[in-house]
């Protein structure tokens, strides 16, 4: 999976990335990772931790490597496909491509599904750790006025640009990254093999809901396969920024996890909303953690930031094939972006936000980040069966070391995909297969009125 491959060929017939010259090339390589590694490292490793402690116990770090192997196979499967396809829209660009505007809508749909639903849980992970410093938000009206600031302020800032949504991708990884790793290396003189045990306090079976939970914290990787005719060199751009972000998530993830399980007592993680900022002051003392809280709400933002970007342009891409209402592919006059699919999936994101009022805060955060995941991996399922497609149908848009890889990544990426599907549970499942029926009638509409629709 080297990026020193050959390069492959193009189809002469193919307009060039972003030929409608209206969409601006503001995504430079280092914004590129940043959104990568923005787009996976957010809420969820704040608050994972707890999670897993509660589902599964120590056995969640087995769970982790298991979604690392899966991962690095099913990144592999983005960086090849975003290479040879480098037009908006990512995901279901590719489906289309392989299967049809029917697969493409679908894709698109569960893709922008996942990006609403999960940004709800970004805001409800945000208002959690504010409340550390302002108590009042405890109060759940409080919490739900303080993520409409947070959603509106963030959309305001998607929509003025591309080149501002990275620079904030920019700033936020940094700012989110260095304090995790510190906080690591500074818990690893206090790791202790005793809180291993028991490894499986839930039993083994436990593994399987562990697997399908931390499996939305490698979501994001194919993020920036969406905005692609925004990034500059948008081919080879895309496939470095994705094996960079995902190494450097992992080396993160890797750290954080294994010293927070070693060195704080399962049952003390178990159930707390903000385990991360739990450990710094068990430790450190209150100073350390409101640190700690001050780099989950940069990493929140960041994390909010730019999946604000790959929603809308979800949005456009899909209508701009014709799959989804036209007015969603309008562009802002003097800005160039999105601005209807912005406002319209924030304004979704924001009521989703109300389902704060319906429990704790941690139960519903990890019933929405199961039912986010559920419908990004029906996504990330079809990349992967396009894969196996494409690299037997255009041959000539791949290098020969992805030609021979190509299928045996994606049906390993496909096998983990069905494996963490299920283990999320039938309820989610079956949400999901709900979902999937929802774009069929308007597709049905769309035929019967003889519209042209591509892909």
């Amino acid at each position: 999976m080297s990026e020193h491959e050959e390069s492959p060929q193009r189809d002469p017939q193919d307009p060039p990335p972003g030929a409608s010259g209206v969409l601006v090339r503001g995504l430079g390589p280092v914004a590129a990772i940043a959104l990568v590694t923005g787009n996976v490292i957010g809420s969820g490793i704040f608050v994972i931790p707890a999670s897993l402690a509660e589902v599964a116990g120590p056995l969640g770090l087995v769970a982790w490597a298991i979604n690392v192997v899966g991962y690095l196979c099913l990144s592999a499967v983005f960086a090849d496909l975003g290479g040879a396809y480098p037009i908006s829209g990512g995901l279901s660009a590719f489906a289309g491509r392989a299967f049809g505007p029917l697969a493409a809508m679908e894709v698109g749909f569960l893709y922008w599904l996942c990006a609403v639903i999960g940004n709800a849980a970004f805001l409800t992970a945000f208002t959690e750790y504010l409340g550390v410093f302002v108590p009042a938000v405890e109060d759940p009206l409080v919490a739900f006025a303080v993520s409409q600031v947070l959603l509106w302020s963030l959309t305001l800032a998607n929509a003025i640009g591309v080149r501002a949504s990275g620079a904030v991708s920019v700033v936020t990884t940094v700012l989110k990254v260095v304090p995790l790793l510190v906080l690591s290396l500074a818990l690893l003189p206090y790791a202790d093999v005793a809180n291993l045990d028991p490894i499986a306090p839930k039993g083994v079976g436990s593994l399987l809901p562990a697997i399908s939970l931390v499996s939305w914290m490698f979501v994001g990787m194919e993020s920036i396969t969406v905005p692609a005719e925004e990034v500059r060199g948008a081919g080879r751009t895309i496939r470095r920024s994705v094996y960079r972000g995902f190494f450097l998530a992992s080396v993160v993830y890797l750290l954080v996890l294994s010293t927070v399980t070693l060195a704080v007592p399962g049952a003390r993680l178990a159930g707390s909303a903000r385990p991360l900022a739990e450990a710094a002051r068990l430790y450190f003392g209150s100073t350390a953690e409101a640190l700690v809280s001050i780099a989950a709400l940069c990493s929140i933002g960041g994390i909010l930031n730019g999946w604000l970007l790959v929603v809308s342009r979800m949005a456009h891409a899909t209508a701009r094939a014709g799959l989804a209402p036209a007015s969603l592919a309008w562009l802002h006059p003097r800005f160039n972006t999105p601005w209807v699919a912005l406002g319209l999936s924030s304004l979704l994101t924001g009521l989703l936000v109300s389902l704060y009022f319906l429990g704790s805060m941690l139960s519903v955060y990890n019933f929405i980040a199961l039912f986010s995941t559920a419908t990004a991996l029906v996504a990330v399922g079809a990349a992967c069966l396009a894969m196996i497609v494409l690299v037997r149908r255009e041959p000539g848009r791949f290098s020969a070391a992805q030609r021979r890889r190509g299928p045996f990544t994606a049906i390993i990426g496909l096998v983990v995909v069905v494996v963490m599907i299920a283990g999320s549970g039938l309820e989610i499942a079956g949400l999901t297969g709900l979902c999937m029926l929802a774009p069929i009638p308007y597709f049905v509409w769309k035929r019967w009125r003889g519209q042209a629709l591509s892909y």
